[in-house]
């Protein structure tokens, strides 16, 4: 039986189209995929993703005086830099960073989000088809003194996405700091109607937004208040265009656990100046050369490719694609895939077998769609 967000029922109410996605029962979309990712480009649109993972990882209170005195003595974000590849000891309170955890082969046991909300306090956001996986690797790793607490049921999650979304957002704060004045990559507590939520300027769009975690039994109050605003509810269809157009992975397809940083160009999110689990695997790999890159496909005509099509190269396989959808935007097919690394260059000509037909493309740079300069930084 999948589990339900406790937006289930709202979602019921609006007539949404419900799919199973890595366990959970959510919204496929509300009428039309097309349109809602059209209103998250042009104006807003949220997303239930309550179904994300939301870890905390803290110092744990319950240890003796020898235990605490050792983790004085060696943070929690010490122990925790050495999970991630990103640079956590560094972080400021109330900065975000995306980055993996690697496993000793440097394949990506999950891709997510670490946010410092305390001197030793953090929270992870991580893929609901790796919740229990991130859970237990952590479990492994980490010492009995840092505590980690898994908080995906006691909280839901809504993004909030598009041009419009963080004046709309800030509609519904009452207090003189509002989450627009967050830079990119930055998290606060805010409070929504009343309601004490933790509010991070990131997202999964390529568009300006928040994402906004509260206790769920909260949840369709703020879901409520942001449709009152002209939000328009948007479901798991409009958001695989928009991660796509923006460049961005899907774990599962684009990403695994046989697949490292390296291979799927994203070193830009792994501090190799610090020791963490796969980092010596990831730096032989370098060394020695990456033998296959992930790349951004442009077809010639509308067909779709999907996950596992062949990608050719004078007339010879060399790839295969990991996620494809036709992009409303650029009026296109586009897709991601991995081909060898002498064919990973922007500009060469292919071909993607789709229902055994070869399909004229190019590979291009990604994100496919030009993306709104923002305050803060880039996408994640």
């Amino acid at each position: 039986m999948p589990r339900r967000t406790p937006l289930f029922d709202l979602h019921h109410r609006e007539g949404a189209k419900f799919v199973e996605f890595a366990g959970w029962e959510l919204p496929l979309h509300f009428g039309s995929i097309l349109e809602e990712a059209k209103a998250v480009r042009s104006s807003c649109g949220m997303f239930d993703v309550s179904h994300m993972g939301r870890i905390g990882v803290q110092a744990c209170k319950r240890v003796s005086v020898n235990v605490v005195a050792s983790a004085q003595a060696n943070s929690v974000a010490e122990k925790l830099d050495w999970l991630v590849t990103m640079d956590v000891r560094n972080m400021a309170i109330g900065q975000v960073r995306y980055g993996f955890l690697c496993n000793e082969r440097g394949g990506i046991i999950d891709d997510l989000t670490v946010a410092r909300l305390g001197e030793s306090e953090f929270l992870l956001v991580v893929n609901a088809s790796r919740r229990e996986v991130d859970f237990a690797w952590m479990r492994k790793h980490l010492p009995a003194d840092v505590e980690i607490v898994d908080r995906t049921f006691e909280t839901a999650m809504i993004a909030v996405q598009g041009p419009d979304a963080l004046e709309i957002v800030d509609g519904l704060v009452d207090s003189e700091e509002k989450p627009s004045d967050l830079k990119r990559f930055r998290i606060g507590e805010f409070p929504l109607l009343g309601i004490r939520c933790l509010v991070s300027r990131t997202g999964y769009t390529g568009e300006d937004g928040v994402e906004i975690v509260c206790p769920s039994d909260t949840a369709g109050r703020i879901w409520s208040a942001l449709r009152s605003k002209g939000v328009r509810p948007c479901g798991l269809g409009a958001r695989d265009i928009l991660r796509l157009e923006a460049g961005m992975c899907l774990y599962g397809h684009d990403l695994d656990e046989n697949t490292t940083p390296a291979e799927a160009d994203l070193m830009r999110f792994v501090a190799m100046d610090k020791t963490f689990i796969g980092r010596d695997a990831i730096e032989e790999q370098l060394r020695n050369g990456v033998k296959r890159k992930r790349v951004g496909l442009r077809l010639f005509s509308r067909t779709t490719p999907r996950e596992g099509a062949i990608v050719l190269g004078n007339g010879q396989p060399i790839g295969k694609v990991t996620s494809g959808v036709f992009s409303p935007h650029l009026n296109a097919s586009i897709a991601m895939a991995y081909v060898e690394t002498d064919w990973a260059k922007i500009g060469h000509q292919v071909q993607v077998l789709v229902r055994d037909k070869p399909q004229d493309a190019e590979i291009v740079s990604m994100p496919f769609l030009p993306l709104p300069s923002r305050k803060g930084g880039v996408e994640r």
